[in-house]
């Protein structure tokens, strides 16, 4: 189940089913999980993607969730490792183009604001 639009994506992970939300806290995660910051991410998936990257997407977006929603947290990266096992990559393929096409990489980031900031002349009222 994935509403890609906001970022969910629902599957059965360790024996229950879990949701995952590429969410601006999924990215604070994942930026800190893999120690770099958001402008360098694009380097570190221009090489194609690590088995290390996987799990630290996956991880990310499961915590981001469980964090917002004030679940528990019963995993960590290694349990998501062993998880990841047990799917086909047709669902991987798909956790991964629900994160691409979640609005935060929509062009969303910048909250609806123009990315081309125009200075004014005009004095404040």
């Amino acid at each position: 189940m994935a509403n890609k639009k906001r970022g969910y994506y629902t599957l059965k992970l360790g024996n229950k089913n879990r949701t995952l939300h590429f969410s601006m806290n999924f990215w604070a995660n994942l930026t800190d999980i893999l120690g770099v910051s958001l402008e360098e991410m694009a380097n570190i998936f221009s090489d194609g993607v690590s088995l290390k990257n996987i799990r630290a997407i996956i991880y990310s977006a499961l915590l981001a969730n469980d964090q917002e929603q004030g679940n528990e947290v019963d995993y960590n990266e290694f349990t998501v490792g062993v998880w990841l096992e047990d799917i086909d990559s047709e669902k991987l393929t798909d956790m991964i183009n629900a994160m691409m096409e979640s609005r935060i990489l929509g062009n969303d980031l910048n909250a609806g604001l123009g990315r081309n900031i125009k200075q004014t002349t005009k004095k404040g009222k």
